[in-house]
């Protein structure tokens, strides 16, 4: 492992400690003081606006940093795809907002908590300005983490400060957004202090042709929100804002640990693309030895998550209101470990050796899947039916991506016959 990866995994760990711990004074403070009905009214708010931010990145996040990362010394050509990228987040941004304006006049539902939608949207927007795609590309993940790290150490200051009762939760929601403002205009800021990339004009052809790159990974996207976002919607719709509240609760629990988890995807993802330019065998060796120790880490998390359930729940929580969400936590608790696995081989391995086509069959199948279970399940199951689509629909895409890898003689834990993995190509 050479020096960048190390520093980069070691400032890695700062960042995702500091994602991971943060969280854990927030969101008890946020439950305690909000109470259920409107903790569940922002988390189901932010989880419509996931469909917005899925318009707005396309799929940049991934298709932008492996374009950087195979043109890292060409600083001309890094400056195309840091201009082309951000030209066209603006204008998927706008395209969004008359979206989102459209439903909410259209949706009672949503009207109800228009002022929510549209200060998680600005959240969204803020996006545009962070560049998080291009440090990743260049290899620069200290700068990520100082610059995520500051704006959400003050954000938990001006929450412990300003939010004191269940009134409060639209001012919750503005000051978690403020932060990412502050991230973004910080992010964007470096760039051009540094002068990082060259000031160009907009290049149409050149926008058209990330969107084009980008196409593949962004329908992917939509379909993995199927079942995962998603779930949280459709049980605001059949449900009430207090169950939401219930089952976001576990559920910000297990996505905190998922994003402890699958940000080594993040970090990883560059290097693979590195190696895959010299060797292809060297490339898949790199993601065996990753995949190994995900594995095992993730294997031992599940059964300590299963065990301690209860108490981290009342730990965290206290209120009785909160206890529902033990049940969510158990059935969920080896998510983690096959979202963190699916992850990894879905972005290091079919993307990387171009297999788009491959991993959109997968995720399609996966959310066709889950839109067909969680409908009947959490009307009949409440949110364990929720929780339970989620489990087996990460399960799933599990199995169905050792089935396209064993086709392929691709086995994650060894390697075999490498050149199939060109000649298989689908």
């Amino acid at each position: 492992m050479d020096n960048v990866l190390k520093k980069n995994f070691s400032y890695l760990f700062l960042l995702q400690n500091a994602n991971y711990i943060i969280p854990l004074f927030l969101l008890p403070y946020l439950a305690h003081n909000l109470g259920t009905e409107n903790f569940g009214k922002i988390n189901f708010a932010q989880a419509v606006i996931v469909y917005f931010s899925l318009i707005i990145d396309f799929g940049f996040n991934v298709s932008s940093t492996q374009s950087i990362a195979k043109v890292q010394h060409d600083k001309f050509e890094i400056s195309k795809i840091f201009w082309n990228t951000i030209y066209s987040k603006f204008f998927f941004s706008f395209i969004s907002f008359v979206v989102l304006f459209l439903i909410i006049s259209c949706v009672p539902k949503l009207n109800s908590i228009s002022s929510l939608l549209y200060t998680a949207f600005l959240g969204v927007f803020s996006s545009v300005f962070f560049p998080n795609w291009f440090f990743l590309g260049i290899e620069k993940m200290g700068v990520i983490t100082v610059l995520n790290v500051i704006p959400r150490i003050i954000v938990l200051v001006l929450v412990f400060l300003l939010i004191h009762s269940k009134n409060d939760y639209l001012l919750a929601l503005q000051i978690q957004v403020g932060g990412m403002f502050l991230t973004a205009i910080f992010g964007m800021g470096l760039v051009f202090f540094k002068k990082m990339v060259y000031l160009l004009k907009p290049d149409f052809r050149g926008i058209v042709l990330e969107i084009k790159n980008s196409w593949p990974i962004f329908i992917s996207g939509v379909a993995t929100n199927l079942y995962t976002t998603t779930n949280l919607v459709v049980l605001g719709f059949l449900t009430n804002d207090s169950i939401v509240g219930v089952y976001s609760a576990a559920d910000k629990i297990i996505k905190a640990i998922i994003s402890l988890l699958s940000a080594v995807t993040q970090v990883v993802f560059p290097r693979v693309n590195v190696y895959f330019v010299d060797s292809k065998e060297k490339a898949l060796e790199f993601i065996d030895k990753i995949l190994k120790l995900v594995l095992v880490a993730t294997s031992i998390g599940g059964v300590l998550l299963l065990i301690l359930s209860p108490f981290i729940v009342k730990l965290l929580f206290g209120l009785p209101d909160y206890f529902d969400s033990i049940k969510v936590l158990r059935i969920t608790s080896f998510l983690p470990m096959f979202a963190t696995i699916n992850g990894i081989i879905a972005i290091n391995i079919l993307i990387t050796f171009d297999l788009k086509k491959v991993l959109l069959k997968i995720v399609a199948i996966g959310g066709f899947f889950s839109l067909l279970f969680v409908f009947p399940f959490t009307y009949f199951f409440g949110v364990i039916g929720t929780g339970l689509t989620a489990l087996g629909t990460e399960i799933l895409i599990f199995c169905l991506l050792l089935f396209e890898l064993r086709k392929r003689d691709i086995n994650i834990l060894g390697i075999k016959n490498i050149s199939n993995v060109i000649s298989h190509k689908s």
